[in-house]
């Protein structure tokens, strides 16, 4: 007999971890299209979901305590006791384990390229906004009389 409430939680946390990767790869594909309305609804729902995925992990942590789960210390953490678990009960537990790291794993690459993409496009923003800054300051004035002109001598606009 399968310790269903271990499972329940271990299968819950997995399928909450896809929908978060699922919603970095939105975010990601909205990001690389420069959709960047989107980003507000996809940030707030990956607070959402952050919020869900850390409830779900203090209930596995809990869980695994009560069962006497205990991880390898090395990475990737795999199963390395349960003392409280029938054996026939490991295989379905550790195999979902397994899927749970992967999907994290996951999830965390594609974080960490969303945030280059956001940190590349900021720069991208604020180097954007210096040039036509320093453009419109050094190039480009008006006279007492409301006419354009370049700020260098002899490079009027134009009159009219």
């Amino acid at each position: 007999m399968l310790p269903s409430p271990l499972m329940s939680v271990l299968q819950n946390e997995l399928a909450e971890l896809l929908g978060f990767v699922e919603l970095l790869e939105q975010e990601q594909d909205a990001l690389i299209k420069n959709t960047l309305a989107d980003l507000v609804g996809y940030a707030q729902q990956k607070t959402a979901r952050a919020q869900t995925l850390e409830s779900l992990a203090r209930e596995r942590k809990r869980l695994f305590d009560i069962n006497g789960v205990e991880l390898s210390p090395d990475a990737p953490h795999l199963f390395a006791q349960a003392r409280h678990l029938p054996a026939e009960a490991w295989p379905p537990i550790a195999s979902l384990w397994q899927e749970l790291i992967q999907a994290a794993r996951q999830a965390s690459a594609l974080n960490q390229t969303n945030g280059k993409l956001i940190e590349t496009r900021h720069q991208q923003n604020q180097q954007l906004m210096t040039l036509l800054q320093n453009s419109q300051s050094s190039t480009l004035s008006y006279d007492a009389y409301g006419q354009p002109k370049l700020s260098r001598p002899g490079g009027s606009l134009g009159k009219a």
